[in-house]
């Protein structure tokens, strides 16, 4: 039976999400700028409840788990419906007004939407099409979760686990009512699959469901799938890279070398940096942090497949490297290591030697010959190097190696490197390179000598 349109809440829960929940908020705005959006935050120690607040959304606190985060937001909503978004998907942008036409009917209590991937990948399309025919019974959060509040109630809300608290909810709801699959696409992120290999998780993802099933206890499940997540996503490496159109890039360098010669010799560090990077492990997940939101597609086509891709962060050196740093280790890694994209002689055997100080240290840093560092690595997040630093001057590595003293850190030091910020950087590192047959010091010297 049909009544007035009900008012709907969205549900976010949240946990390290700086890079990504501005857009989502922003989209789920878009759909209908009345709406109202609750941020559940499970404990982010970056920018996330900043920029949730910013942003016009409440924001309530709980335990970290997607179940509890759930829980605590439905409770602060006003709402007749519930709509708990992942913060990495998307709603279609006439979700909220078709999704006020459908609950009119009292009899439609909860259902889900078809659900499309951000990634391109003839796998992921296949997984795509496939749950459409999963008659209800297999519904994950992913595919986002649309309740009546009075039923959500009713049923108890999630139950408080750290894993398939949406499975059980959807196995409480079939129990009393039909689930409706709306007439609608998502678009959620491919990150985690790709992250750990499509064809992995998703056997990975079968296999504890499966166990989930026969009856094997969620909390165990739980522990068991965080501590593998851990051994799968244990080294992260960070690339601060920016699209090099001239007149962006390398700007003191611009000056007297011009804009298009100096945009040539930063493409060309960095495409080496991209092809040392692809020398190591494939344990190793390659993250590029880009300066420029608008270049996304452009990193993508540039860099390739093998890297993830993430915006950097607005504000200073000090503050984008930290949040680079707060991400990765928000999404399990057990070490992680930056590197700058204008190194020439950076190579795969500098950041592998990197990575393994890190067994027996604190901190790992790499020295520039101007002052600063190429390369910072860490086992654990230390907020206080990014502290008290004069970013962009000669004192740079000096600092930070007062304040690795200072924390009682143990800490690795790397030879250091030349960076070419000026026209007497490159000549310095021209004359000094002992690197003969390397095509990228032999475009150099045709850019200098053409200068």
């Amino acid at each position: 039976m049909a009544g007035a349109y009900p008012k709907l809440s969205v549900v976010i829960p949240t946990l390290n999400e700086e890079f990504i929940l501005s857009e989502c908020i922003s989209h789920v705005y878009k759909t209908d700028p009345n709406v109202e959006i609750i941020v559940a935050d499970g404990g982010s120690t970056d920018r996330t409840i900043k920029i949730a607040v910013e942003h016009g959304a409440r924001v309530c606190c709980s335990e970290q788990g997607r179940g509890s985060q759930c829980n605590a937001g439905a409770a602060l909503a006003n709402g007749d419906i519930l709509i708990f978004l992942h913060a990495d998907t998307k709603l279609p942008e006439e979700a909220i007004s078709q999704l006020k036409r459908i609950f009119q009917d009292d009899s439609v209590l909860v259902g889900t939407f078809h659900i499309s991937f951000d990634t391109q990948h003839w796998l992921l399309r296949l997984f795509c099409w496939l749950s459409r025919f999963d008659m209800g019974r297999f519904r994950f959060g992913d595919q986002c979760i649309v309740i009546r509040k009075s039923f959500f109630d009713t049923l108890g809300g999630f139950p408080n686990w750290r894993l398939f608290e949406d499975m059980e909810l959807m196995r409480k709801a079939r129990k009393k009512t039909r689930i409706y699959r709306f007439p609608m696409t998502v678009v959620t992120s491919a990150r985690r699959l790709i992250e750990n290999g499509i064809i992995r998780q998703q056997v990975r993802n079968i296999y504890y469901t499966s166990l989930y099933l026969l009856g094997v206890s969620p909390q165990k499940l739980a522990t068991k799938y965080e501590s593998e997540k851990k051994g799968l996503n244990g080294v992260y490496l960070i690339i601060f890279v920016r699209f090099p159109h001239p007149g962006k890039v390398k700007t003191r360098l611009a000056t007297s070398i011009g804009n298009d010669k100096a945009a040539i010799l930063y493409r060309l560090c960095t495409e080496n940096v991209f092809k040392e990077t692809k020398k190591l492990s494939s344990n190793v997940l390659r993250y590029i942090f880009y300066a420029d939101k608008d270049d996304e597609d452009n990193m993508m086509k540039w860099a390739g497949e093998v890297f993830h891709f993430m915006p950097q962060v607005e504000g200073d050196l000090g503050t984008r490297i930290e949040a680079a740093f707060n991400y990765v280790f928000g999404q399990g890694a057990r070490k992680a290591v930056i590197v700058a994209s204008d190194v020439p002689d950076l190579s795969a055997d500098i950041i592998g030697n990197a990575i393994s100080a890190l067994i027996d240290n604190d901190i790992v840093i790499g020295p520039t010959n101007d002052g600063g560092y190429y390369l910072l690595g860490m086992n654990g997040m230390h907020s206080d190097l990014f502290r008290g630093i004069t970013w962009s001057t000669a004192k740079v590595y000096d600092e930070t190696l007062s304040v690795i003293e200072y924390l009682g850190l143990k800490v690795h030091c790397l030879r250091a490197l030349d960076d070419i910020d000026t026209e007497d950087d490159l000549h310095r590192w021209l004359s000094v390179s002992s690197k003969e047959g390397n095509h990228v010091r032999r475009a150099m010297q045709n850019i200098a000598t053409t200068s």
